[in-house]
């Protein structure tokens, strides 16, 4: 099943594919329409798929 966070989760899993200014821009615009609740849930969701290493770094970025 797809929502939001699994979106911008395969957009930065993928972003060699699809550029990686569009990837941290899908980030960027998920964090600030869901605040740092969204953090938690792009890393849970990271984490099912194996891409922790590529969201929590960039999802620390974008918040600091």
């Amino acid at each position: 099943m797809y929502n939001a966070a699994r979106s911008v989760v395969d957009a930065m899993r993928h972003r060699s594919r699809i550029g990686e200014t569009l990837a941290l821009s899908a980030l960027g615009r998920y964090l600030r329409r869901s605040g740092r609740d969204g953090g938690s849930e792009l890393q849970y969701v990271a984490r099912e798929l194996g891409a922790l290493s590529v969201i929590r770094p960039a999802v620390e970025a974008v918040l600091a």
